[in-house]
């Protein structure tokens, strides 16, 4: 199952006779990627951390290029096989098994967000962030490895800010879990980053993702009681 995409058009082809994943621009991208900048810039203003915005257009596309996946998977994070890219279209392998969110409602997945976290971990130490972080950004393949999909907002930087996003974006698309399977996600996930970066989590993760968890979360009973850290009796 793949998460809606917002930026592209998904549908499932064959490609020299590889099941894949053809993701197509859609209209009015340019505009939504303008959107996502300008609240990127103002969240990052307002939490007292202005960071830079990660880069739209032809940086889109390097990010999801040949050359980065192999830069990628040297440091151990495995993204689908590539076969053809294009600022209008990009082909990649099919991966059958779904998201991370899919997962998390229906069993026991604790090793799959661990994963996640330390992939995301991976990322950060060497210098680099997603900024768009959330679950569904993870797909699972049959052998159960995570595999990190939607590439194009990867940006070069060590900033909190940047690094709080990731955490934050994460966080915030897992928070209208039921609160028992939330808290050990979100456990697991932070696990995962501390090993990887042994350091602290960076300290504007929660804020950034109350805020963030408005425009992604369906269930706003849970994410109430998550960001309350209730427990139902």
């Amino acid at each position: 199952m793949y998460f809606i995409n917002w930026e592209r058009k998904i549908t499932i082809n064959v490609f020299e006779s590889n099941k894949v994943v053809e993701k197509k621009t859609k209209s009015f991208t340019n505009l939504r990627h303008f959107i996502l900048i300008f609240c990127f810039t103002l969240i990052s203003i307002f939490s007292g951390n202005p960071s830079f915005p990660p880069g739209i257009g032809q940086k889109i596309v390097e990010n999801e290029s040949f050359e980065f996946r192999n830069k990628l998977k040297l440091i151990g994070i495995n993204t689908p096989k590539l076969f053809s890219i294009s600022y209008e279209e990009i082909i990649e392998e099919y991966i059958k098994g779904g998201n991370l969110y899919f997962y998390f409602h229906t069993e026991q997945s604790n090793d799959l967000a661990f994963q996640a976290g330390k992939i995301t971990g991976l990322l950060h130490n060497n210098g680099f962030v997603f900024n768009d972080n959330k679950c569904q950004n993870y797909l699972v393949n049959e052998d159960k490895e995570v595999i990190r999909i939607d590439l194009g907002f990867i940006q070069k930087s060590e900033s909190v800010f940047a690094q709080s996003m990731d955490v934050g974006s994460f966080l915030a698309s897992i928070l209208d879990l039921k609160p028992q399977i939330y808290r050990k996600v979100a456990k697991e996930f932070l696990s995962g980053y501390l090993e990887i970066t042994n350091k602290k989590i960076p300290y504007l993760s929660i804020i950034l993702r109350n805020i963030l968890a408005l425009g992604f979360v369906y269930n706003h009973d849970n994410m109430i009681q998550n960001m309350l850290n209730k427990r139902r009796s």
